[in-house]
């Protein structure tokens, strides 16, 4: 009986202290848990409130890689060595500072100008960034950094000691290999880890891996500074396979050097779609610039002028508002219109045909009117259309919306229609504006028959939504879109070894300061697709090119001969022309 008490009491004592244990565990589980919230939620603040002269940086850390389709690489990181300096105005030892400017200078072989302007500007703040230099040398770097405090005669470590003000880390930098290649739509990545612009900017998270950028409060401890990581989690940076082609990338910005070279334009854009898949095979724009220098440039040159800037369309209207008015029966194809000899007058004002072709005619039929391009033609056939026609114009070539998938992309800008004068200028594409890639996206729904959001992304699947037209109107068109190549004011486009179908363009820019539309400061275009059989959609637009005869069909219309025949060997698309 007494063993049967001791055990009893023995088990009472131990019953005890599993639930004191259990009770100290939790309350330990909850304490960890609190910490983590608070280490995620208030620490930087905390800190800085709890450390004199604290900092918050933010500094450049791995990020995936974007590739090409084809597997090159446009942009990466790599590793650097850094020097960084924090409250460096403390630091007065003047000899120090000039040794320690000297002897940096030779070692990594840059002027001492460039590290005591570097110094200037920044040695207020708590933590700046001075040099970056290549990671091999940073064993060096620290041993010159100590050696400055060393003194030879006395044998002895002298203060202040520079090294309680500058250090030397690791970070990474991002690096575009092929320079201006494609810059517009990459966008940069700052020094300090800010993805600023373009698909750097849209995949941050992505390419990053994390959702918010890694910071780290910076701060003295001792007479030593402290960099300590803000956060608790855990970055899978991914790279980044870009629809994009190397090839067809190439040409189109040697293409575009040379439409520069000969036009000298303000602006020039290149885009190069897949038909059916929306996939955006090559995009360039013009200005452009360097993004490893990003610095360098004024905000205007680095953004992506293919879908911030909105320009007029000009001609390259007329074939929507031509299939529209045919499928909804407002006309037919041997409908005669009356074009009085290429001039109609519109709110007191004549408007002429350019064409001399149509100069001699009184009535045209709507294949005539796309083939020669015919203002007076196309005002007709647009007076036809009531207001709420006109809008579903723009609704079924889904023209009312921006596709909404890069940064920045500016809305359309529709005259309103209300008015007859409006419906009468938006026929021949004045007061009717879209950023670039809208247009090719909806042109390519006219020859596709079917929208396809566009998409710059490799492995992203797209979906191809049936617009409102019948396949024999959308038939129909490429054939005309095709005669205008082989007969039209698209003969320049025209290939030995492809059909291929497209639309001149020549828009007049509205001077603002003359409150009338200028003669001297046009936007051409040439909007196209190839083989008969669409595979590819090209849009080539030049603002406001120099010299003499400018239309789209002298200025565009060339280089589109060119891109399909080159894009025809690339992909081995068969040729059609025999």
């Amino acid at each position: 009986m007494e063993y049967l008490r001791v055990y009893q009491k023995r088990e009472r004592v131990f019953k005890r202290r599993v639930i004191l244990f259990v009770i100290l565990s939790f309350l330990a589980v909850l304490l960890l848990l609190g910490r983590i919230l608070y280490i995620n939620l208030f620490k930087e603040d905390a800190l800085k409130g709890a450390v004199k002269d604290a900092e918050v940086v933010q500094i450049q850390t791995y990020r995936g890689s974007i590739k090409t389709s084809d597997g090159k690489i446009l942009a990466l990181s790599y590793p650097v060595a850094y020097v960084y300096a924090s409250k460096f105005y403390r630091f007065r030892d003047t000899v120090k500072r000039e040794k320690f400017i000297k002897e940096l200078s030779k070692l990594l072989g840059v002027r001492e100008s460039v590290l005591r302007k570097r110094i200037k500007e920044n040695e207020s703040k708590t933590f700046f960034e001075l040099i970056t230099f290549p990671v091999h040398l940073k064993d060096e770097v620290r041993k010159l950094i100590k050696s400055i405090d060393y003194d030879e005669e006395s044998k002895e470590f002298t203060k202040p000691y520079l090294s309680s003000f500058v250090g030397v880390d690791e970070r990474y930098k991002r690096y575009y290999p092929h320079g201006n290649f494609a810059s517009n739509l990459l966008g940069f990545v700052t020094e300090k880890g800010y993805a600023a612009e373009g698909i750097e900017r849209l995949f941050d998270e992505y390419l990053r891996g994390g959702e918010e950028p890694i910071k780290y409060l910076v701060y003295k401890n001792k007479g030593i500074t402290v960099v300590e990581s803000l956060g608790t989690q855990i970055y899978t940076p991914k790279d980044l396979t870009l629809s994009i082609d190397f090839r067809v990338q190439a040409l189109l910005e040697e293409v575009k050097k040379r439409i520069v070279k000969k036009w000298r334009p303000k602006k020039v854009v290149l885009i190069v779609m897949e038909t059916s898949t929306g996939k955006v095979r090559g995009y360039t724009t013009y200005p452009d610039y360097d993004p490893n220098k990003y610095e360098r440039y004024p905000y205007w040159r680095i953004r992506n002028f293919g879908v911030t800037d909105r320009f007029e369309v000009g001609s390259v209207f007329k074939p929507f508002l031509v299939a529209f008015a045919l499928d909804r029966r407002k006309i037919r194809k041997d409908t005669l219109i009356n074009i009085n000899y290429g001039k109609i007058k519109v709110h007191k004002k004549y408007v002429r045909d350019v064409t001399p072709y149509l100069w001699k005619k009184e009535y045209i039929t709507p294949r005539e009117l796309l083939v020669h391009s015919s203002n007076v033609g196309a005002i007709r056939v647009g007076l036809m259309l009531k207001p709420e026609e006109y809008y579903e114009l723009f609704k079924t070539f889904k023209l009312l919306r921006s596709p909404g998938v890069l940064e920045g992309e500016v809305k359309p800008s529709i005259s309103d229609l209300k008015y007859k004068v409006n419906r009468a200028y938006a026929s021949i594409g004045q007061g009717v504006a879209f950023n670039p890639l809208h247009l090719i996206t909806s042109f390519n729904a006219l020859v596709n028959g079917k929208y396809v959001k566009p998409s710059f992304v490799e492995e992203e699947k797209t979906e191809a939504e049936k617009i409102q037209i019948k396949p024999s109107t959308v038939k129909w068109i490429r054939d005309v879109l095709i005669e205008v190549v082989e007969k039209g004011t698209g003969k320049r486009a025209k290939s030995e070894y492809y059909f291929a179908g497209g639309k001149t363009g020549t828009a007049q820019k509205y001077d603002s300061a003359l409150k009338t539309y200028s003669k001297e400061k046009l936007v051409t275009y040439f909007l196209g697709f190839f083989p008969s059989e669409p595979k590819f959609t090209v849009l080539i637009l030049v603002d406001e090119p120099k010299g003499k005869n400018l239309y789209g069909g002298t200025v565009a219309a060339p280089y589109f001969k060119e891109i399909i025949e080159k894009i025809g060997v690339i992909y081995g698309v068969k040729r059609d022309r025999t």
